[in-house]
């Protein structure tokens, strides 16, 4: 099944409709393997050119230059206002295919390794600047799916280590942050 078949492809964009002031602003450069480094806030007036593509719970971010790079990511809840750069290729499963495709399976999917480095050579035959793909490119790659339950199970599992992956991260950057309180106690401890 193609992902433009039960997928809507970058389909919501900023109008002059919307009535949003200020933004949180995602730039292809702060979203890395699902993880966001920073929201940039800016009034709408004064944002980036590229800063138009809304999003909703559960979008799949796909940036679509380099993607060897992996500058790719899932939104867990975004406020009303967070508006990502058009670098992104944004995918929602369509409503009515929602009981047929686990979001975070199709996530699990598209960021294979061998997925990025298909697309990579894509990117690198392009007649623009520099790599990149476009969102048919995307909108056009071909998955067998088994069934809903099935993909949900598996994307359970991986959700499982991408978190403890996350914790374990956590846990080494708070252990490398030199913490004067700890070493006093420490030495306090080998005195004793």
């Amino acid at each position: 099944m193609k992902i433009k078949d039960f997928c809507n492809i970058n389909s919501s964009s900023i109008t002059s409709k919307d009535e949003i002031e200020s933004i949180l602003y995602l730039d292809t450069s702060n979203l890395t393997e699902n993880i966001i480094g920073g929201l940039q806030p800016f009034e709408l007036s004064e944002a980036p050119s590229r800063a138009q593509r809304k999003v909703k719970h559960n979008t799949i971010l796909y940036s679509m230059v380099r993607p060897n790079l992996k500058h790719y990511g899932i939104m867990n809840n975004p406020s009303d206002n967070v508006i990502v750069s058009t670098g992104f290729v944004t995918i929602d499963i369509k409503d009515e295919e929602t009981e047929n495709y686990d979001v975070h399976f199709l996530f699990y999917v598209l960021t294979q390794n061998w997925v990025t480095s298909y697309l990579q050579t894509i990117a690198e035959n392009s007649v623009s600047s520099y790599p990149s793909i476009n969102p048919s490119d995307l909108g056009n790659l071909n998955f067998t799916f088994p069934k809903i339950e099935v993909q949900r199970q598996i994307a359970a599992v991986l959700r499982n280590f991408d978190e403890k992956i996350a914790l374990n991260r956590e846990i080494n950057q708070n252990l490398a942050t030199p913490d004067r309180s700890l070493r006093v106690v420490g030495v306090h401890r080998a005195a004793l």
